[in-house]
């Protein structure tokens, strides 16, 4: 059987790690998009709301109703915005949006008039990210036309970081410079966003300026940091804790079974290709997880699993639905036995840092990557 392996207390653990760092008068939007970053949207979304979460954000309208459906009465906010042809969904599901043009917000509130509702919104600014958004200049222009819409009501405000995980402060600096002056600018003019925010999880460990009244974690609560080289310091929080090292715990876990072992002689070729070729009498075991499942075939003779509690080289080239490990030097081992991909077996552990380094990518492509075929099992 192969599966990952959910911790929730885990979890709650890392979203109680944001509240002591926020503070508890700041609003936690947990971020649980793209399936929960792969962990299951559902019983994420539950666990958050049930450890402290305000809102939750997600990407589209589809995981939004995913979770109404499921019963989750919290705040959802569409973080990637509103699409064509889905404000009728979005009203009817009591879901708040993210907008960043008239006809959006046009065509939300004629929805919402139809229903005898309001639809809330939160304005995107684009500080620098250069992906979606309002350019400040235009901002107070476009607030003003989207607050003389009757079934409208402005929740919100937010802008979104290009580079709060980089060693290089001064862009994100020069972000929260313009956002906060933005703000300032329009509370002159008499705006009042009920909720204001920009810190993703780079920006909450390490830009306490950047906090507002709300913040958006996403990585750091699946347990890892979205630093190539975390800072070993990082500052204090007005209201939060007092700086140091931020401390995550790993929710995910990745394991299957051996299925087959083969005891093979010198100078065997080893999976398509041949590419592994053994150098001495081995013992091979198949896994029944391949690329399919979100085990790139990029891993091929570079990576390690665990199994006894000892690291074992992955042997030859990875399939679609099975790969080989060399289990050569694990005494007693046998048909059954667990395999660790990522996670932790006696005193060693693979991290999702790891794989990510293989594969010339970042934690979150590793954990979103996980097919669906691979059960998520929930425990704690």
């Amino acid at each position: 059987m192969t599966f990952v392996e959910i911790d929730l207390e885990a979890f709650s653990h890392n979203l109680q790690q944001v509240r002591l760092r926020v503070g508890k008068e700041r609003k936690i939007i947990a971020v649980v998009k793209a399936d929960a970053y792969g962990h299951g949207a559902v019983e994420i979304a539950r666990r958050a709301c049930a450890s402290g979460a305000d809102m939750l954000g997600v990407g589209n309208v589809e995981e939004g109703i995913e979770l109404r459906e499921a019963g989750i009465k919290a705040p959802i906010l569409i973080l990637g915005g509103c699409l064509k042809d889905n404000e009728a969904k979005i009203v009817a599901y009591n879901l708040e949006s993210v907008i960043y043009s008239y006809q959006t917000a046009l065509n939300l509130s004629n929805e919402a008039e139809k229903k005898g509702k309001e639809a809330s919104v939160h304005i995107k600014a684009d500080t620098g990210m250069t992906r979606i958004g309002v350019l400040p200049g235009r901002i107070k222009e476009y607030i003003g036309a989207v607050r003389s819409l009757k079934n409208i009501r402005v929740e919100g405000i937010l802008t979104h970081f290009a580079s709060a995980y980089e060693k290089d402060r001064q862009f994100t600096e020069n972000q929260i410079k313009i956002f906060k002056n933005l703000i300032n600018e329009l509370k002159q003019e008499g705006y009042f966003f009920p909720i204001i925010h920009a810190s993703n999880s780079a920006a909450i460990i390490n830009y306490p300026e950047s906090y507002f009244n709300a913040v958006r974690p996403g990585i750091i609560l699946y347990g890892s940091l979205p630093f190539e080289f975390p800072p070993p310091f990082s500052p204090p929080s007005e209201g939060g804790d007092e700086g140091g090292v931020f401390s995550v715990n790993p929710v995910m876990s990745w394991k299957t079974e051996i299925i087959h072992i083969n005891i093979v002689p010198e100078k065997t070729g080893i999976s398509y290709g041949r590419r592994f070729i053994t150098k001495r009498k081995s013992m091979i075991a198949t896994i029944p997880v391949g690329y399919a499942d979100g085990f790139r075939r990029c891993f091929s003779n570079k990576v390690t699993m665990l199994v006894r509690g000892r690291r074992v080289p992955q042997a030859g080239t990875i399939c679609m639905d099975m790969c080989m490990i060399d289990v050569s030097d694990v005494p007693d081992v046998k048909v059954g036995d667990e395999v660790v991909l990522m996670g932790r077996q006696g005193d060693e552990e693979i991290k999702v840092e790891e794989l990510a380094a293989i594969a010339e990518t970042i934690p979150y492509e590793i954990f979103c990557s996980i097919g669906k075929r691979v059960k998520r099992v929930y425990i704690n």
